[in-house]
């Protein structure tokens, strides 16, 4: 059978597996190596043609709590109309040094429409809860739940994890998080508070290494 020929979910199967995207930039003030969302279009390319496939990004701005956040999704769809998709969030920062408002906007959803490929394509960029298997996720959440197999959604589950981080050990995060979720929150609700965790998670890692560099 040709890979034309199979399911989409089987052509997505073959893409995930396959696809390879090198980490091709620095980033020498963090000291890290990453990867860009035109290094993924240029992965990526190849395969479409070979599936006979197409890949669409679309943008939707969201404002939660004064805020304003870039909503990407990403379309992985076939000749035969057949479409899997996958959303991608970031915040757009109030301001940001040297970029007018529409530079910041465009910088906003480059990360959104990125995120949104790391998922459709199964690309891993970190080692936190971005990047673990939602399987992995609810394996654990479940752990304590005498043998019951309990259905979340990965944005809820996504926050528990997070919320867990050793960052926040003692600090009572998680116990709000789980407080607030009974509340029965909005899925737009849930993904901005996801956000605004992760972002207080980058700021105490900085902190913590600004203090080791100091001794």
């Amino acid at each position: 059978m040709k890979i034309s020929e199979l399911t989409i979910h089987q052509k997505l199967t073959y893409v995930q597996t396959s696809l390879k995207v090198e980490k091709g930039h620095r980033n020498n003030f963090g000291k890290y190596d990453y990867r860009n969302l035109a290094d993924i279009f240029e992965g990526v390319k190849p395969f479409l043609g070979e599936t006979e496939c197409w890949l669409t990004l679309n943008d939707e701005m969201v404002s939660i709590g004064g805020s304003n956040y870039i909503k990407a999704t990403a379309t992985f769809g076939d000749r035969d109309g057949n479409e899997i998709t996958n959303e991608g969030w970031a915040r757009e920062s109030v301001s940001k040094k040297g970029m007018d408002d529409s530079q910041i906007t465009g910088s906003t959803s480059s990360y959104a429409r990125k995120y949104a490929c790391n998922g459709l394509f199964a690309i891993d960029d970190t080692k936190d809860a971005d990047s673990m298997d939602n399987r992995d996720h609810i394996s654990y959440l479940n752990k304590f739940t005498k043998g019951e197999v309990v259905e979340l959604p990965e944005s809820v589950v996504k926050l528990k994890m997070l919320s867990n981080a050793v960052e926040f050990k003692g600090k009572g995060v998680e116990t709000k998080i789980l407080e607030w979720l009974k509340t029965n929150p909005s899925e737009e609700k849930i993904m901005a508070q996801y956000i605004e965790l992760k972002d207080k998670q980058e700021g105490i890692r900085k902190a913590n290494k600004a203090k080791k560099e100091t001794k």
